[in-house]
């Protein structure tokens, strides 16, 4: 009687609490190649915490001709000066090697001024993009914006 007993109550509590993790950080991997035959290695760091997504790191190297490496970041990093000045979102671009670069970017949604990314991207604006993605739950993100992704 005490072995049903203890079974039910196990089951009894994880209906009541749920069964899944509503915290944690899931890491998600995604190669592509280009026409050209450059790859774009991302990996995306997903933190959530009560289900809802709270901070995003996406860390791409994009291979291409080494007479655009330099060229690449040193445009990126004009539009960055503008969009790391909006609190919660922060992007680099770094030389990586001789043929590739590495961007960061990070979103904390818990801190994040949606309405001055609007305000600074203008019309460049996109409601599917990241940055539009605040209070969006873990399994909507992974059903949106992790298609073609590997995850743990």
């Amino acid at each position: 009687m005490k072995k049903y007993l203890i079974i039910l109550l196990t089951f009894g509590m994880l209906f009541v609490t749920g069964c899944g993790n509503s915290s944690g950080t899931l890491t998600c991997t995604k190669t592509e190649m280009s026409e050209d035959g450059y790859s774009t290695n991302t990996t995306m760091v997903v933190t959530y915490a009560d289900k809802i997504v709270t901070k995003v790191e996406q860390t791409s190297i994009e291979e291409m001709e080494a007479d655009f490496v330099d060229t690449s970041i040193y445009f990126s990093q004009l539009l960055a000066e503008s969009l790391n000045e909006v609190d919660g979102y922060n992007i680099t671009f770094e030389k990586e090697n001789d043929m590739a670069v590495r961007i960061v970017t990070t979103i904390d949604y818990t801190v994040l001024d949606s309405e001055k990314i609007k305000e600074t991207l203008g019309s460049s604006y996109k409601e599917d993009a990241l940055y539009s993605l605040s209070n969006i739950t873990i399994e909507d993100f992974k059903e949106t914006q992790l298609d073609g992704y590997t995850c743990k």
